[in-house]
Parts: structure tokens; C-alpha cells; sequence
């Protein structure tokens, strides 16, 4: 018997409480810990032999435990400023979700490797082999599934051969030297994300609600330019945000869990300055949904598409944005959001195309103008649908009083009035 889509979703609704619950110490144990549980069991279980049973049984209840979690905690307090952080919240159960469903289909056991440091801007694990220790022991494989859960680029592991790595801008292997630069960084991009959020918010019209990037006031050449600085400036805010939770997190995984410098090189390998889209996002866009993007989304496709097969990847990436954007409570917009990356996908494949006609790739000054482009014309329609879902300039990063940008005006206020 076909059970229909609306059928289906009545049917999980009723299992799901009508309002999300404001989060507790109660219901973090209740509802999102069993997630995370269920996360970690697959973690040891890719690990060892013949589990695949194992996993595909544990599958369906990690899957609908993300989905609880995902949908019915509440990390914003009721407050719509903070509603960012239920977003938040859906795409990290969703990518969990979508791990552990790597792991179950995964024909090899995840082997760590006990060595082996990025030396040439990609992962290579040829050369390095796992101790005798790291292979097929329970305790160890507890252990490494800490690394695994939150190793998304899956540096010094088996499965991630191929991705490239960043070259790291300062070569230290001394932690103190190593978080003090991290430091350093993370106040730059802290101050850098307030005056972008304060510029978006100059731009947007007052109130709490969703609004269009799209003037309908001005002249259509005018009306798309500002839109399209709104949606440059909205990337780059994207950006700076992972980069902040990049940099707190090797912050603390080096000088407080006494993890290596080399363990945490840089996400982004300089994305504006890429001659091609394929560029931009194989090699200078973070890597860290790679392995499940490729996995769920690109290689099914392969025997289908081929050299095409790619676009899959960019269609999952759309669904994982798009559920991120359902987060917000206000709806989704699936036509726009998914709609962006499987163009994305298109452009990879049109360049793909050129190859194969010219016998060239695209690249040079004109490859990169081709890329700005065409993320520029497609961004439009997906910073819009995030501008009317009261994500951009609706929301609060930073508390008034110790909004950094603000701060340091003031401060230089209050300098020049002093001084004179």
C-alpha cells in the first residue's frame, strides 16, 4: 500500500508537539541526547567489521530521533532575533542524520591513522599506514569516534583521500603560539561580522518582519545592483560566521584538549579568487559536507550521469539548506534555495562541457568573472528567500551593549570629544 505525502506527514505530525518546547536540562537529556547517542554508536560501529546489519537496524532510530530534535527543541527562547539558532539546530540534525547514513552504507571500515600531516595542501594518506593498535578494537574504536563525530573534513582517516586542505597561513607546531594566533583571528572576524551585520541592517526596513532584497521603488538597473551588493555582502557574512565557529572550536580542541596545530588547518582556501565555480567549490568553499554530499548525493549518480554526477551533490547540499531555512519556523522555499545549488551544479557541468568541446577549462581573469557572475545572478533569488524568512538583518548576533563595531565607535567618539 502507497501511503501519500500528506498521509505521511499527519501521521509524523501527530508524534510531534504542535509548538516548539523551550530548551531544558529535561529535554536535552530526552530528546537530543538520544540523537547524539545514536550518532556516536554509528561512529564505533563504521569502524568495525561486519556491522553493516548493526548499522542499517540503528539507522531508521537515529534518523527519526534527529528528526525529534530537530524539530521540536527551541534554542531561541521564543525570542525571533535568536531564531538563527533553531536553523542551526535542523542543519546539524540533518547533517547527522545524513552522516550516520554514510556510515550504514559504507562497504570499509573507517580506519584512523596514527600519523600522517598535511603537507601538501591535500589529504593524502598513501604514504601512512594505521598502527596495529587502530584496527578493529572496540576500545580504541570508542575512542576514535569522539575524533570521527566532529571530523568532518576526516583528517588522518582513511575515507577522505582526495579532499584538498588548505595550505595554513603560519606553520607552528607549538599550541600556545597556535591559539594565540586563533585568537587573534577569531576577535578579527568577530568585528568584521558586526559591521557586515550592521551594513545589512542599514539596507533593510525597520521592523521585525521578512523583507525582499528587491526594491520595488527603484529603476530595474538600480533595483538589481543594490540586490546584488546585498547578496555579496550577505556571502561574505556567511563566510565570517564559519569562520568564527571554526576558529573557537580549534581554539579550544588545541589548548584545551591538547589536540595538534596541524589538526585544524583552514576551511577556506580564498573562494573570491577562484577561475572557476568548479574551483570555488572543490577547492576554495569549505569541505566539511563533502564526504556525505558525494557519498548520498554525487556517486549514485554516477553510473547515470557520469562526469555530470556532481549536480546529485549540489541538490543535497540545496535540501540541507533548505531544511537549515524551515528552522526558522516562518516556511521554506525550495523552488529558490534548492533551485541556487542545482544551478550551481548546472555551471559545474557547463564548464565541464566547455572542456570536453575546447580541450581548455575555464580559469584566468575571465574565469573568475564567469564565477561572480553566475553566483551573483542565482544568489540573488537565495539571499532573497533568506531576507524574507527575517534571517538577514532580523537577526541578533551580538547584545546591544557589546556589539563590537558599535563599541568601537563609540569608544572613538568619546576619544574625539575628550581630546578636544
Amino acid at each position: 500500500m502507497v501511503i501519500s505525502w500528506s498521509v505521511a506527514k499527519n501521521l509524523m505530525a501527530s508524534y510531534l508537539p504542535q509548538q516548539r518546547v523551550i530548551v531544558s536540562w529535561h529535554n536535552l537529556a530526552t530528546i537530543f541526547l538520544p540523537a547524539l547517542l545514536g550518532y556516536y554508536t554509528m561512529a564505533v560501529l563504521v569502524q568495525l567489521p561486519r556491522t553493516k546489519l548493526y548499522r542499517l537496524a540503528l539507522l531508521p532510530a537515529v534518523v527519526w530521533s534527529t528528526i525529534i530534535a530537530g524539530m521540536t527543541l527551541d534554542f531561541s527562547w521564543r525570542r525571533p532575533e535568536y531564531v538563527y539558532l533553531n536553523e542551526a539546530l535542523a542543519a546539524t540534525m540533518f547533517t547527522i542524520a545524513m552522516r550516520a547514513a554514510t556510515w550504514t552504507i559504507a562497504d570499509k571500515p573507517y580506519v584512523r591513522f596514527c600519523c600522517g600531516d598535511n603537507q601538501n595542501g591535500d589529504v593524502d594518506n598513501s604514504k601512512t599506514g594505521p598502527s596495529p593498535l587502530c584496527l578493529y578494537d572496540v576500545r580504541i574504536a570508542m575512542w576514535n569516534a569522539c575524533d570521527l563525530c566532529f571530523n568532518l573534513r576526516g583528517l588522518g582517516w582513511n575515507w577522505s583521500k582526495g579532499m584538498h586542505i588548505p595550505r595554513p597561513m603560519f606553520k607552528t607546531e607549538s599550541r600556545l603560539t597556535f591559539a594565540v594566533l586563533i585568537l587573534v583571528r577569531f576577535v578579527l572576524y568577530t568585528v568584521a561580522l558586526s559591521a557586515v551585520d550592521l551594513s545589512l541592517k542599514s539596507v533593510a526596513p525597520a521592523g521585525p518582519d521578512g523583507w525582499s532584497i528587491f526594491d520595488p521603488s527603484l529603476p530595474p538597473l538600480q533595483r538589481y545592483l543594490r540586490s546584488s551588493a546585498i547578496t555579496v555582502t550577505s556571502g561574505f557574512a556567511g563566510w565570517i560566521v564559519i569562520e568564527i565557529i571554526f576558529q573557537f572550536h580549534a581554539f579550544a580542541f588545541t589548548l584545551l584538549l591538547q589536540q595538534q596545530p596541524s589538526q585544524w588547518p583552514p576551511l577556506f582556501d580564498h573562494p573570491w579568487f577562484a577561475t572557476s565555480l568548479a574551483k570555488f567549490w572543490a577547492r576554495g568553499w569549505h569541505q566539511i559536507f563533502r564526504e556525505w554530499f558525494v557519498a548520498i548525493g554525487s556517486r549514485p549518480l554516477g553510473p547515470f550521469l557520469g562526469p555530470y554526477s556532481p549536480i546529485g551533490a549540489f541538490v543535497l547540499s540545496g535540501i540541507f539548506h533548505d531544511i537549515g531555512l524551515r528552522g526558522l519556523d516562518h516556511g521554506g522555499d525550495s523552488l529558490r534555495v534548492v533551485g541556487y545549488f542545482a544551478m550551481q551544479g548546472v555551471g559545474v557541468a557547463l564548464e565541464r562541457l566547455y572542456k570536453r568541446l575546447t580541450g581548455r577549462r575555464v580559469g584566468g581573469v575571465v574565469g573568475c568573472l564567469w564565477m561572480w557572475t553566475w553566483q551573483i545572478v542565482w544568489g540573488n533569488l537565495l539571499v532573497d528567500a533568506w531576507a524574507q524568512r527575517c534571517m538577514i538583518a532580523r537577526s541578533e548576533f551580538f547584545f546591544e551593549p557589546f556589539h563590537p563595531t558599535l563599541f568601537i565607535m563609540n569608544t572613538l567618539r568619546w576619544v574625539s570629544k575628550t581630546s578636544k
